[in-house]
């Protein structure tokens, strides 16, 4: 994966990150936006294969994923929870776009199911049904190099022992539900608590503002987060 940076020239860090983000994937893939969501809300269809059935991502989150992984255009993709694989394949289509460029592998676990996805994205996906994020961790290749990890699911402690082997100085992560009590700031506390991230190296994104998201066209809430290598930015002059 190639570092992006992004330039920062006000305190609000957050939106700019978003706005850039979102900036670069309207320009760019704007025609394409209807088609990616006919994908997207596809997947409802498998829901009637779970065992488990919960909730998914909101339009906004599919697209903000989508923006983040066309953006920075990660190589070796981690997510814990894929349910019925609207997450996973937001970023999934988004690595179609720079196939022709670098290979990207995504790796997804579902503690609770076992849906077999359907082709709908050329990027490889390798699935663990039924698996837990200690497990897909153990079974993963030992020098595999993660450059971006999507976490909707509680990290455990012998999560963060096996991520610390898996993680460089360019990794970073994508927290879904990112608000208040919710498993999103725990999980945050947990990777710092561990020393898996630090506070010296990562910025916290906190989640896009309705405001912002609106401006494009993003009307339903989001609560993802991102934890960003402090490296990614690139403090400008006004």
């Amino acid at each position: 994966m190639s570092i992006k940076t992004i330039n920062i020239n006000s305190f609000d860090l957050s939106s700019i990150f978003w706005k850039k983000i979102l900036d670069n994937s309207f320009l760019k893939i704007k025609p394409y936006q209807a088609e990616f969501f006919k994908k997207i809300d596809s997947l409802d269809k498998l829901r009637l294969q779970s065992s488990y059935n919960t909730g998914s991502i909101s339009s906004t989150t599919a697209w903000l994923l989508f923006s983040i992984v066309l953006f920075f255009k990660p190589k070796i993709i981690v997510e814990i929870g894929s349910f019925i694989g609207k997450s996973t394949f937001s970023m999934a289509l988004a690595a179609d776009f720079y196939l022709t460029e670098n290979s990207c592998d995504i790796f997804c676990c579902d503690y609770s199911n076992e849906i077999k996805f359907p082709n709908i994205a050329k990027t490889k996906i390798k699935q663990f049904h039924k698996t837990s994020s200690t497990e897909m961790f153990r079974e993963l290749d030992v020098n595999l190099n993660i450059d971006l990890i999507h976490v909707d699911g509680r990290l455990e402690v012998e999560d963060c022992i096996l991520l610390k082997e898996k993680i460089n100085d360019n990794t970073f992560f994508i927290m879904d539900d990112f608000e208040g009590n919710e498993k999103g700031v725990a999980n945050l506390f947990h990777l710092l608590n561990n020393n898996v991230i630090s506070r010296a190296k990562y910025c916290v994104i906190y989640p896009i503002d309705n405001l912002v998201g609106k401006t494009y066209g993003l009307i339903e809430k989001s609560t993802t987060a991102v934890l960003l290598p402090i490296k990614f930015l690139k403090i400008t002059s006004q």
